[in-house]
Protein backbone atom coordinates (compact mmCIF):
# COMPACT_ATOMS: atom_id res chain seq x y z
CA UNK A 1 0.00 0.00 0.00
CA UNK A 2 1.26 3.46 -0.90
CA UNK A 3 -0.23 5.92 1.62
CA UNK A 4 -0.93 9.34 0.12
CA UNK A 5 1.07 11.13 2.80
CA UNK A 6 4.18 9.59 1.27
CA UNK A 7 3.11 10.50 -2.28
CA UNK A 8 4.82 7.56 -3.94
CA UNK A 9 3.83 7.58 -7.62
CA UNK A 10 2.80 4.41 -9.39
CA UNK A 11 5.97 2.83 -10.89
CA UNK A 12 5.11 3.63 -14.53
CA UNK A 13 5.10 7.35 -13.65
CA UNK A 14 8.55 7.14 -12.08
CA UNK A 15 10.02 5.93 -15.36
CA UNK A 16 8.40 8.71 -17.38
CA UNK A 17 9.89 12.07 -16.32
CA UNK A 18 8.45 13.70 -19.44
CA UNK A 19 4.96 12.89 -18.12
CA UNK A 20 5.62 14.80 -14.91
CA UNK A 21 6.85 17.71 -17.03
CA UNK A 22 3.69 17.49 -19.11
CA UNK A 23 1.53 17.54 -16.00
CA UNK A 24 3.33 20.31 -14.15
CA UNK A 25 4.14 22.32 -17.26
CA UNK A 26 1.33 22.01 -19.74
CA UNK A 27 -1.36 21.64 -17.07
CA UNK A 28 -0.12 24.77 -15.34
CA UNK A 29 -0.18 26.60 -18.65
CA UNK A 30 -2.29 29.68 -18.04
CA UNK A 31 -5.60 30.32 -19.75
CA UNK A 32 -4.47 33.91 -20.13
CA UNK A 33 -2.18 33.19 -23.07
CA UNK A 34 -3.34 34.82 -26.27
CA UNK A 35 -2.89 31.85 -28.57
CA UNK A 36 -4.32 28.38 -28.48
CA UNK A 37 -3.54 25.23 -30.36
CA UNK A 38 -7.00 23.73 -30.81
CA UNK A 39 -6.55 21.52 -33.88
CA UNK A 40 -8.43 22.19 -37.05
CA UNK A 41 -10.78 25.02 -38.12
CA UNK A 42 -14.32 25.13 -36.81
CA UNK A 43 -15.65 24.31 -40.25
CA UNK A 44 -14.01 20.86 -40.11
CA UNK A 45 -16.29 19.79 -37.27
CA UNK A 46 -19.41 17.75 -37.91
CA UNK A 47 -22.56 19.15 -36.36
CA UNK A 48 -24.24 16.66 -34.10
CA UNK A 49 -27.52 17.51 -32.40
CA UNK A 50 -30.02 16.24 -29.89
CA UNK A 51 -33.63 15.38 -30.61
CA UNK A 52 -35.90 18.42 -30.56
CA UNK A 53 -37.80 17.00 -27.59
CA UNK A 54 -36.68 14.59 -24.85
CA UNK A 55 -37.48 10.95 -25.47
CA UNK A 56 -37.94 10.41 -21.71
CA UNK A 57 -38.85 12.88 -18.95
CA UNK A 58 -38.97 11.82 -15.29
CA UNK A 59 -40.00 14.27 -12.57
CA UNK A 60 -40.44 17.99 -13.13
CA UNK A 61 -43.96 19.11 -12.25
CA UNK A 62 -45.24 15.51 -12.07
CA UNK A 63 -46.65 15.22 -8.53
CA UNK A 64 -47.61 11.56 -8.72
CA UNK A 65 -46.09 9.25 -6.16
CA UNK A 66 -42.70 8.04 -7.33
CA UNK A 67 -42.02 10.93 -9.69
CA UNK A 68 -41.11 13.85 -7.43
CA UNK A 69 -37.34 14.39 -7.60
CA UNK A 70 -35.23 16.61 -5.40
CA UNK A 71 -31.46 16.81 -5.07
CA UNK A 72 -30.69 14.25 -7.75
CA UNK A 73 -27.03 13.27 -7.35
CA UNK A 74 -26.82 10.79 -10.24
CA UNK A 75 -28.69 8.77 -12.82
CA UNK A 76 -27.82 6.03 -15.29
CA UNK A 77 -29.47 3.95 -18.01
CA UNK A 78 -29.13 0.17 -17.74
CA UNK A 79 -28.56 -2.19 -20.66
CA UNK A 80 -32.27 -2.91 -21.11
CA UNK A 81 -33.18 0.78 -21.10
CA UNK A 82 -34.33 1.07 -17.51
CA UNK A 83 -33.28 4.26 -15.74
CA UNK A 84 -32.03 4.44 -12.16
CA UNK A 85 -32.06 7.76 -10.31
CA UNK A 86 -30.27 8.57 -7.04
CA UNK A 87 -32.67 10.90 -5.20
CA UNK A 88 -30.81 12.48 -2.31
CA UNK A 89 -33.78 14.08 -0.52
CA UNK A 90 -35.35 10.65 0.18
CA UNK A 91 -32.09 8.62 0.19
CA UNK A 92 -33.61 6.31 -2.43
CA UNK A 93 -32.74 4.73 -5.74
CA UNK A 94 -35.75 5.11 -8.00
CA UNK A 95 -36.20 2.66 -10.90
CA UNK A 96 -38.10 3.50 -14.10
CA UNK A 97 -38.83 1.52 -17.25
CA UNK A 98 -37.39 2.66 -20.63
CA UNK A 99 -40.37 4.99 -21.19
CA UNK A 100 -39.98 6.62 -17.78
CA UNK A 101 -42.78 4.80 -15.94
CA UNK A 102 -42.01 4.40 -12.24
CA UNK A 103 -41.33 0.80 -11.21
CA UNK A 104 -40.16 0.82 -7.59
CA UNK A 105 -37.85 2.43 -5.05
CA UNK A 106 -35.08 0.89 -2.98
CA UNK A 107 -32.93 2.18 -0.15
CA UNK A 108 -34.15 4.89 2.19
CA UNK A 109 -32.62 6.31 5.35
CA UNK A 110 -31.45 3.94 8.07
CA UNK A 111 -28.74 1.55 9.09
CA UNK A 112 -30.22 -1.80 8.09
CA UNK A 113 -29.49 -3.90 4.98
CA UNK A 114 -30.19 -1.93 1.84
CA UNK A 115 -30.60 1.35 3.72
CA UNK A 116 -28.33 4.38 3.50
CA UNK A 117 -26.86 5.87 6.66
CA UNK A 118 -25.23 8.75 4.79
CA UNK A 119 -26.01 10.98 1.84
CA UNK A 120 -25.96 9.49 -1.65
CA UNK A 121 -22.70 10.73 -3.12
CA UNK A 122 -22.20 8.68 -6.29
CA UNK A 123 -24.03 6.18 -8.47
CA UNK A 124 -22.54 3.91 -11.11
CA UNK A 125 -23.55 0.77 -12.97
CA UNK A 126 -21.45 -2.34 -13.54
CA UNK A 127 -21.17 -4.38 -16.71
CA UNK A 128 -23.84 -6.80 -15.46
CA UNK A 129 -26.30 -3.97 -14.77
CA UNK A 130 -25.84 -4.11 -11.03
CA UNK A 131 -25.79 -0.65 -9.45
CA UNK A 132 -23.23 0.59 -6.93
CA UNK A 133 -23.92 3.50 -4.57
CA UNK A 134 -21.28 5.44 -2.66
CA UNK A 135 -22.43 7.34 0.43
CA UNK A 136 -20.84 10.07 2.50
CA UNK A 137 -20.50 7.58 5.38
CA UNK A 138 -17.81 5.66 3.45
CA UNK A 139 -20.09 2.83 2.46
CA UNK A 140 -20.56 1.10 -0.90
CA UNK A 141 -23.88 -0.69 -1.47
CA UNK A 142 -24.65 -3.01 -4.38
CA UNK A 143 -28.06 -3.66 -5.86
CA UNK A 144 -28.48 -6.50 -8.36
CA UNK A 145 -29.80 -6.20 -11.94
CA UNK A 146 -33.32 -6.74 -10.60
CA UNK A 147 -32.91 -3.88 -8.11
CA UNK A 148 -32.72 -6.12 -5.07
CA UNK A 149 -30.20 -5.38 -2.33
CA UNK A 150 -27.09 -7.57 -2.71
CA UNK A 151 -24.48 -6.42 -0.19
CA UNK A 152 -22.71 -3.46 1.33
CA UNK A 153 -19.29 -2.76 2.79
CA UNK A 154 -17.63 0.01 4.73
CA UNK A 155 -14.20 1.33 3.87
CA UNK A 156 -11.62 3.64 5.36
CA UNK A 157 -9.53 5.80 3.09
CA UNK A 158 -5.80 5.96 3.77
CA UNK A 159 -4.80 8.72 6.18
CA UNK A 160 -4.27 11.95 4.37
CA UNK A 161 -1.05 12.70 6.26
CA UNK A 162 0.30 15.89 7.77
CA UNK A 163 -1.28 18.94 6.15
CA UNK A 164 -2.89 16.89 3.40
CA UNK A 165 -6.62 16.54 2.84
CA UNK A 166 -9.00 15.02 0.32
CA UNK A 167 -9.45 17.48 -2.53
CA UNK A 168 -12.84 17.42 -4.22
CA UNK A 169 -15.37 14.62 -4.35
CA UNK A 170 -14.74 10.89 -4.47
CA UNK A 171 -15.77 9.05 -7.65
CA UNK A 172 -16.90 5.44 -7.75
CA UNK A 173 -15.68 3.11 -10.51
CA UNK A 174 -17.72 0.14 -11.80
CA UNK A 175 -15.30 -2.31 -10.19
CA UNK A 176 -15.97 -0.84 -6.73
CA UNK A 177 -12.71 1.10 -6.46
CA UNK A 178 -12.70 4.81 -5.69
CA UNK A 179 -10.99 7.70 -7.42
CA UNK A 180 -9.80 10.33 -4.95
CA UNK A 181 -7.39 13.25 -4.85
CA UNK A 182 -5.26 14.53 -1.98
CA UNK A 183 -4.34 18.20 -1.86
CA UNK A 184 -2.70 20.62 0.54
CA UNK A 185 -4.60 21.34 3.75
CA UNK A 186 -4.85 25.01 4.64
CA UNK A 187 -5.13 26.16 8.25
CA UNK A 188 -5.00 23.62 11.11
CA UNK A 189 -5.08 19.89 10.52
CA UNK A 190 -7.04 17.32 12.55
CA UNK A 191 -4.30 17.31 15.23
CA UNK A 192 -4.54 21.04 15.67
CA UNK A 193 -1.16 21.59 14.03
CA UNK A 194 -0.60 24.73 12.03
CA UNK A 195 -0.09 23.93 8.37
CA UNK A 196 2.17 26.04 6.18
CA UNK A 197 0.34 28.65 4.10
CA UNK A 198 0.04 28.23 0.34
CA UNK A 199 2.92 29.41 -1.81
CA UNK A 200 2.96 33.22 -1.97
CA UNK A 201 1.43 34.68 -5.10
CA UNK A 202 -0.91 32.81 -7.37
CA UNK A 203 1.01 29.52 -7.77
CA UNK A 204 -1.12 26.40 -8.03
CA UNK A 205 -0.80 23.81 -5.29
CA UNK A 206 -0.22 20.14 -6.28
CA UNK A 207 -2.83 17.41 -5.89
CA UNK A 208 -2.10 13.69 -5.93
CA UNK A 209 -4.82 11.86 -7.85
CA UNK A 210 -5.19 8.10 -7.47
CA UNK A 211 -7.29 4.96 -7.15
CA UNK A 212 -8.18 3.39 -3.82
CA UNK A 213 -9.25 -0.27 -3.76
CA UNK A 214 -11.32 -0.94 -0.59
CA UNK A 215 -10.92 -4.72 -0.77
CA UNK A 216 -7.13 -4.52 -0.45
CA UNK A 217 -6.89 -1.05 1.15
CA UNK A 218 -4.33 -0.08 -1.51
CA UNK A 219 -3.86 3.35 -3.02
CA UNK A 220 -2.08 3.76 -6.37
CA UNK A 221 -1.16 7.17 -7.68
CA UNK A 222 -2.37 7.82 -11.22
CA UNK A 223 -1.07 11.35 -11.74
CA UNK A 224 -0.18 14.61 -10.07
CA UNK A 225 -2.36 17.57 -10.99
CA UNK A 226 -2.69 21.21 -10.02
CA UNK A 227 -5.41 21.66 -7.41
CA UNK A 228 -8.25 24.14 -7.80
CA UNK A 229 -7.07 27.70 -8.30
CA UNK A 230 -7.13 29.58 -5.01
CA UNK A 231 -5.71 32.86 -3.81
CA UNK A 232 -2.79 32.89 -1.39
CA UNK A 233 -4.91 34.44 1.37
CA UNK A 234 -8.35 33.75 2.77
CA UNK A 235 -9.81 37.16 1.90
CA UNK A 236 -9.53 36.88 -1.87
CA UNK A 237 -10.86 34.44 -4.45
CA UNK A 238 -10.68 34.04 -8.21
CA UNK A 239 -13.84 35.05 -10.00
CA UNK A 240 -13.65 32.23 -12.57
CA UNK A 241 -11.10 29.82 -11.12
CA UNK A 242 -9.28 27.12 -13.00
CA UNK A 243 -9.93 23.65 -11.66
CA UNK A 244 -8.91 20.01 -12.07
CA UNK A 245 -11.57 17.90 -13.78
CA UNK A 246 -11.87 14.33 -14.94
CA UNK A 247 -14.15 11.98 -16.84
CA UNK A 248 -14.26 8.26 -16.14
CA UNK A 249 -14.48 5.69 -18.95
CA UNK A 250 -14.65 1.91 -18.72
CA UNK A 251 -10.86 1.45 -18.78
CA UNK A 252 -9.44 4.96 -18.61
CA UNK A 253 -9.69 8.32 -16.91
CA UNK A 254 -9.50 11.66 -18.68
CA UNK A 255 -7.66 14.24 -16.56
CA UNK A 256 -7.15 17.90 -17.06
CA UNK A 257 -6.80 21.38 -15.70
CA UNK A 258 -9.41 23.74 -17.13
CA UNK A 259 -6.86 26.43 -17.88
CA UNK A 260 -4.47 24.18 -19.77
CA UNK A 261 -4.20 23.17 -23.43
CA UNK A 262 -3.88 19.41 -22.81
CA UNK A 263 -6.17 16.62 -21.62
CA UNK A 264 -4.54 13.37 -20.47
CA UNK A 265 -6.06 9.97 -21.12
CA UNK A 266 -4.65 7.70 -18.39
CA UNK A 267 -5.11 4.02 -17.63
CA UNK A 268 -6.34 3.07 -14.17
CA UNK A 269 -2.81 1.86 -13.40
CA UNK A 270 -1.23 5.22 -14.21
CA UNK A 271 0.01 4.69 -17.78
CA UNK A 272 -0.38 7.52 -20.26
CA UNK A 273 -2.64 6.46 -23.14
CA UNK A 274 -2.76 9.78 -25.00
CA UNK A 275 -2.29 13.53 -24.60
CA UNK A 276 -5.25 15.23 -26.28
CA UNK A 277 -5.30 18.92 -27.33
CA UNK A 278 -8.08 20.99 -25.79
CA UNK A 279 -10.48 21.85 -28.64
CA UNK A 280 -11.22 25.42 -27.49
CA UNK A 281 -9.29 28.68 -27.79
CA UNK A 282 -8.89 30.98 -24.77
CA UNK A 283 -11.84 33.37 -24.54
CA UNK A 284 -11.47 36.89 -23.07
CA UNK A 285 -13.56 37.84 -20.06
CA UNK A 286 -15.73 40.80 -21.14
CA UNK A 287 -15.87 44.00 -19.14
CA UNK A 288 -19.38 43.33 -17.82
CA UNK A 289 -18.14 40.08 -16.29
CA UNK A 290 -15.51 42.02 -14.32
CA UNK A 291 -17.87 44.45 -12.63
CA UNK A 292 -18.48 42.26 -9.57
CA UNK A 293 -15.86 43.25 -7.00
CA UNK A 294 -16.90 41.14 -4.02
CA UNK A 295 -18.46 37.74 -3.37
CA UNK A 296 -20.41 36.99 -0.20
CA UNK A 297 -21.70 33.66 1.07
CA UNK A 298 -23.65 32.81 4.21
CA UNK A 299 -22.79 29.66 6.13
CA UNK A 300 -25.30 28.33 8.64
CA UNK A 301 -24.51 25.84 11.39
CA UNK A 302 -26.60 24.74 14.38
CA UNK A 303 -26.80 27.71 16.69
CA UNK A 304 -24.77 30.09 14.54
CA UNK A 305 -24.40 31.65 11.13
CA UNK A 306 -21.65 33.65 9.51
CA UNK A 307 -21.08 35.56 6.30
CA UNK A 308 -17.82 35.33 4.36
CA UNK A 309 -16.77 38.12 2.04
CA UNK A 310 -14.03 37.87 -0.57
CA UNK A 311 -12.36 40.39 -2.82
CA UNK A 312 -12.43 39.01 -6.35
CA UNK A 313 -9.44 38.44 -8.61
CA UNK A 314 -10.39 38.83 -12.28
CA UNK A 315 -8.38 37.10 -14.99
CA UNK A 316 -8.08 38.26 -18.59
CA UNK A 317 -9.51 34.99 -19.92
CA UNK A 318 -12.03 32.40 -18.83
CA UNK A 319 -10.77 28.86 -18.28
CA UNK A 320 -10.62 27.04 -21.61
CA UNK A 321 -13.20 24.41 -20.71
CA UNK A 322 -15.38 23.33 -17.81
CA UNK A 323 -16.08 19.58 -17.85
CA UNK A 324 -15.07 16.22 -19.33
CA UNK A 325 -17.51 13.36 -19.95
CA UNK A 326 -16.28 9.98 -21.24
CA UNK A 327 -18.20 8.59 -24.21
CA UNK A 328 -18.35 5.29 -26.13
CA UNK A 329 -15.55 4.58 -28.59
CA UNK A 330 -12.85 5.99 -26.30
CA UNK A 331 -14.03 9.50 -27.04
CA UNK A 332 -14.38 12.38 -24.63
CA UNK A 333 -16.88 15.23 -24.63
CA UNK A 334 -15.34 18.57 -23.67
CA UNK A 335 -17.61 21.38 -22.48
CA UNK A 336 -16.64 24.98 -23.21
CA UNK A 337 -16.46 27.17 -20.13
CA UNK A 338 -19.75 29.10 -19.99
CA UNK A 339 -19.56 32.91 -20.34
CA UNK A 340 -20.54 33.55 -16.71
CA UNK A 341 -21.10 37.06 -15.41
CA UNK A 342 -21.16 36.11 -11.71
CA UNK A 343 -18.18 34.81 -9.71
CA UNK A 344 -18.26 31.11 -8.83
CA UNK A 345 -16.51 28.77 -6.41
CA UNK A 346 -13.99 26.28 -7.88
CA UNK A 347 -16.36 23.28 -7.96
CA UNK A 348 -19.49 25.18 -8.93
CA UNK A 349 -19.52 24.57 -12.68
CA UNK A 350 -18.84 20.83 -12.37
CA UNK A 351 -21.55 20.09 -9.79
CA UNK A 352 -25.01 18.91 -10.98
CA UNK A 353 -26.82 21.50 -8.91
CA UNK A 354 -25.15 24.33 -10.80
CA UNK A 355 -27.16 23.55 -13.95
CA UNK A 356 -29.31 26.60 -13.23
CA UNK A 357 -26.33 28.67 -14.42
CA UNK A 358 -26.47 27.07 -17.87
CA UNK A 359 -29.30 29.34 -18.96
CA UNK A 360 -28.10 29.36 -22.55
CA UNK A 361 -27.21 25.69 -22.69
CA UNK A 362 -23.67 24.37 -23.02
CA UNK A 363 -21.35 24.04 -26.00
CA UNK A 364 -19.58 20.69 -26.37
CA UNK A 365 -16.91 19.34 -28.69
CA UNK A 366 -16.31 15.63 -29.10
CA UNK A 367 -12.67 14.58 -29.24
CA UNK A 368 -11.65 11.28 -30.83
CA UNK A 369 -9.12 8.88 -29.32
CA UNK A 370 -6.32 10.35 -31.46
CA UNK A 371 -7.03 13.88 -30.21
CA UNK A 372 -8.99 15.09 -33.25
CA UNK A 373 -12.13 17.15 -32.54
CA UNK A 374 -14.78 15.45 -34.67
CA UNK A 375 -18.09 17.03 -33.72
CA UNK A 376 -19.75 19.98 -32.03
CA UNK A 377 -23.18 20.29 -30.43
CA UNK A 378 -25.09 22.32 -27.89
CA UNK A 379 -27.11 20.89 -25.02
CA UNK A 380 -30.38 22.60 -23.98
CA UNK A 381 -30.68 25.39 -21.40
CA UNK A 382 -30.74 24.16 -17.81
CA UNK A 383 -29.49 20.67 -18.76
CA UNK A 384 -26.59 19.08 -16.86
CA UNK A 385 -25.09 16.17 -18.81
CA UNK A 386 -24.46 12.98 -16.82
CA UNK A 387 -24.09 10.17 -19.35
CA UNK A 388 -23.43 9.70 -23.07
CA UNK A 389 -24.50 6.58 -24.98
CA UNK A 390 -24.21 5.53 -28.62
CA UNK A 391 -27.53 7.16 -29.50
CA UNK A 392 -28.61 9.10 -26.43
CA UNK A 393 -27.56 11.49 -23.71
CA UNK A 394 -28.95 11.49 -20.17
CA UNK A 395 -28.88 14.26 -17.61
CA UNK A 396 -30.59 16.46 -15.06
CA UNK A 397 -32.78 19.39 -16.06
CA UNK A 398 -33.71 22.19 -13.70
CA UNK A 399 -36.39 24.67 -14.75
CA UNK A 400 -36.75 28.34 -13.87
CA UNK A 401 -38.45 27.59 -10.53
CA UNK A 402 -35.97 24.87 -9.55
CA UNK A 403 -38.02 21.75 -10.34
CA UNK A 404 -35.72 18.85 -11.23
CA UNK A 405 -36.22 16.16 -13.83
CA UNK A 406 -34.09 13.42 -15.32
CA UNK A 407 -34.32 13.55 -19.11
CA UNK A 408 -33.05 11.53 -22.06
CA UNK A 409 -32.49 12.99 -25.52
CA UNK A 410 -31.77 11.14 -28.73
CA UNK A 411 -28.27 11.76 -30.13
CA UNK A 412 -28.37 12.45 -33.87
CA UNK A 413 -25.02 12.18 -35.65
Amino acid sequence: MNPPDRFIPHPPLLTRPWLRALLLGSLLHSASCDTGDAPGPDGALTSWRLSDEPTVVIGGADEREGYLLHWVTGATRLGDGRIVVANESTSELKYYDPEGTHLFDVGGEGGGPGKFAGSLARLTRTRGDSVLVLTTRSEITRFGPDGRYANSSRYRLPPSGHCRAIEGRQRLLPDGSIVVGYGIFIGHNSLGEECPPPTPGEARQPMVFGRFVPATESFDTIAELPAAERASDSERMHAYPRNRVYGIGHDRIYLGDTGSDTILAMSLSGDLIAALPVPFEPRPVPDDAREQLFREMEFTRPGQSMTMRWTLIHSDHYPRYARLVAAPGDRVWVMAYPPLKEAVLPDAVIHPRISRRLNEGALWRVVDRDGSPIAELRTPPGFFLLEVGDDYVLGIHKDEVGLESVVVYGLIR
